[in-house]
């Protein structure tokens, strides 16, 4: 059935006119085609696009409450629209499919109550999972992929990539183990086809109700390799080191801009009583420590940034002595095992003219070495 939503008339987007009823796949395939990474309805205002980070104001008819509701009613099931009315927000999935029936990409869709009324974000998950190499990923991350162990942590603002990071090391295992993986995700967002490996997918709510109830179950499953998504509380992260210590290898992601401040923004989770015992747990059974940012490139679309921290005893011991803030010189010291800063990562985008000076000057942490180094390598153009 063709996702058809009703009295929503499209007209001139860009050479695109539309004069029948809203279809929501064909919308999505479009906004596809400019290169748009998200899609944002909100009551009484017109569609946007955020195209290479920024949000863009279409030329489309403004969005009704009828309009929301009739999403709603297409997307989302009895259990999500009591949740959305008892705690005012709530995520969905949603697969595109073209006119042949066939997934053209998947949506992560979130609902939203508001002051306008409800805001509805699609964030649009590519059908293709990127390889490594076509993500621009460091040779590094097929290496991370390959442990057999331990967890790797993922961290960004929101937007950065981390869900493709981890996909690409996903898809990296698939082509080069015998291993099942299984994946606990709010929503799924991409589907893996095995090839190596097999996998199970498991979303929140449709499949489990907690994800610290959704690990407990996976460890009965003969897991190789889990994928947690988001370590929001206690609970998960607790069950997530669990699996990591009893021989699994486990990615999760967090809400962080550097490396070094991701083992405090998981420890500062737990009561102060038990943040030591965390600090070493973290300390012991974590093998990389990645955070990530989604920068314009030159000529348009995006390009990613990698800080990367390979877990020697050094950086154990830093942890563990409560010097995170320090990590930041074994990057810099240990290139040569693949580490990086994510300064240096963008110098070196800069350095192969992927990204402007302006560019490397707005991201960079260390803004007065970026700037030595602009000063003595112009770009030709």
């Amino acid at each position: 059935m063709r996702s058809m939503v009703s009295q929503i008339v499209v007209s001139d987007f860009g050479a695109y006119t539309m004069t029948k009823l809203f279809d929501l796949d064909e919308f999505v395939q479009q906004a596809i085609q400019h290169r748009a990474s998200d899609i944002h309805f909100q009551t009484g205002d017109e569609p946007q696009f955020r195209i290479d980070g920024s949000i863009r104001q279409i030329n489309l008819p403004k969005v009704s409450s009828q309009q929301i509701e009739d999403l709603k009613s297409l997307l989302l099931d009895d259990r999500s629209s009591r949740q959305l009315e008892e705690h005012g927000a709530v995520d969905r999935g949603y697969q595109v499919k073209g006119l042949d029936g066939k997934q053209v990409c998947r949506l992560r869709i979130s609902f939203a109550k508001c002051f306008a009324g409800f805001k509805v974000v699609c964030r649009i998950v590519p059908d293709e999972i990127p390889t490594i190499k076509e993500f621009g990923m460091p040779d590094i991350f097929e290496k991370i992929a390959l442990e057999n162990t331990g967890m790797v942590i993922v961290s960004g603002v929101t937007g950065s990539g981390k869900s493709t990071t981890i996909a690409a090391m996903i898809r990296h295992i698939n082509q080069n183990r015998k291993k099942h993986i299984l994946t606990l995700e709010d929503p799924i967002e991409f589907i893996h086809t095995p090839n190596q490996s097999v996998y199970t997918h498991r979303e929140k709510n449709a499949h489990f109700d907690t994800f610290s109830d959704g690990l407990r179950t996976a460890l009965r499953q003969d897991p190789d390799v889990i994928l947690v998504g988001e370590m929001r509380d206690t609970e998960t992260i607790q069950a997530a080191m669990q699996a990591a210590e009893t021989g699994h290898l486990v990615f999760a992601t967090v809400h962080s801009a550097s490396v070094q401040d991701v083992p405090e923004r998981v420890i500062s989770t737990f009561p102060e009583d038990e943040q030591d015992q965390v600090r070493a747990q973290i300390a012991n059974v974590s093998n990389s420590f990645i955070a990530q940012s989604l920068v314009p490139k030159n000529g348009g679309g995006s390009a990613a940034a990698f800080e990367i921290l390979r877990l020697n005893n050094a950086a154990r011991n830093l942890i563990r002595e409560r010097k995170s803030f320090q990590l930041n010189s074994i990057m810099q010291t240990q290139r040569r095992e693949g580490m990086v800063t994510l300064t240096q990562s963008f110098i070196d985008l800069y350095a192969k003219e992927v990204i402007s000076a302006d560019v490397l000057m707005a991201h960079a942490p260390d803004a007065a070495r970026a700037q030595t180094f602009i000063r003595e390598n112009p770009q030709s153009s």
